[in-house]
């Protein structure tokens, strides 16, 4: 099984930390967090149906409380490993 990595940003006053999530796909509209909505740790910020068998996964969580700063997929778009898709404003 070959595991993919799609990736999103925290945003700080000092430097942006890059996170990996383990799931690539097309992305759902359905729960996509959006501009300005806050999110706690470990919350699911995108979902995507997964290429290979279908299904519906999560490809990125929170990895703290935060503030989404900015969303950088769009539903219906395919991510792939190493995309940025989340920018996040840790609280």
């Amino acid at each position: 099984m070959r595991i993919l990595a799609v990736l999103f940003v925290i945003v700080t006053a000092a430097a942006a930390a890059v996170f990996a999530a383990p799931a690539a796909g097309v992305v759902l509209e359905d729960r996509l967090v959006k501009a300005g909505d806050q999110v706690d740790d470990a919350q699911p910020l995108v979902y995507v149906r997964t290429p290979l068998t279908g299904t519906i996964g999560v490809a990125a969580r929170a990895p703290r409380d935060g503030v989404i700063r900015e969303v950088l997929v769009q539903p219906g778009q395919r991510i792939e490993r190493g995309d940025i898709v989340i920018r996040l404003q840790p609280r």
